[in-house]
């Protein structure tokens, strides 16, 4: 079902005028209709989320919670390929949430107060969620900075790594944290 859906989506990309390489909204509108995807499956991860792995694209059914994985093209018209999940890339996906939700908590947290988020505000909310940081973020309010994040992954009894994921963090009292690639 996941090459159908790809399938789907790489046609969609094909006839457009001019024709161009599949992207994720062509992805998710393809997983989005119904008679294309008669199971449900549900793009977890989608071209372009996690930056080491560009054009892959993660499904996971919703009644088994398989995982399935495609290698999607980059050239114009090319056939997507199914592919063993990278655990890596399912690592560097469920690290990028929580380095996010730090950012945004102490982002939050510095604006509440009236002022742009420091190195100290990152910290603090790494604290309240268990987030390991790379390198302890040490700029002043209003500076910015880009924030590494290090998560240990399990990924069953014996496969355990660890990945990094970075964040910039804005300059401005109410900005938004964005992914950058490490």
């Amino acid at each position: 079902m996941a090459l159908r859906i790809a399938q789907y989506a790489v046609a969609t990309a094909t006839h457009d005028r001019p024709a161009r390489v599949v992207n994720g909204t062509d992805i998710t509108n393809a997983a989005s209709i119904n008679t294309v995807n008669t199971t449900g499956l549900v793009p977890t991860i989608n071209l372009g989320g996690v930056f080491e792995y560009p054009r892959l694209v993660l499904f996971i059914d919703p009644k088994t919670f398989a995982t399935i994985c495609l290698n999607m093209p980059d050239t114009v018209g090319g056939a997507p390929r199914a592919i063993p999940c990278p655990h890596r890339a399912q690592g560097l996906w469920s690290g990028r949430a929580r380095a996010l939700a730090v950012s945004d908590r102490a982002i939050a947290d510095a604006a509440a107060k009236g002022r742009a988020v420091s190195g100290a505000d990152v910290v603090a909310a790494a604290k309240v969620y268990g987030v390991t940081l790379r390198h302890k973020p040490t700029f002043p309010a209003g500076r910015g900075a880009i924030v590494q994040f290090s998560t240990l992954v399990e990924m069953g009894p014996t496969r355990k790594f660890s990945v990094n994921n970075c964040v910039q963090l804005p300059m401005t009292a109410y900005g938004i944290p964005k992914p950058v690639p490490c």
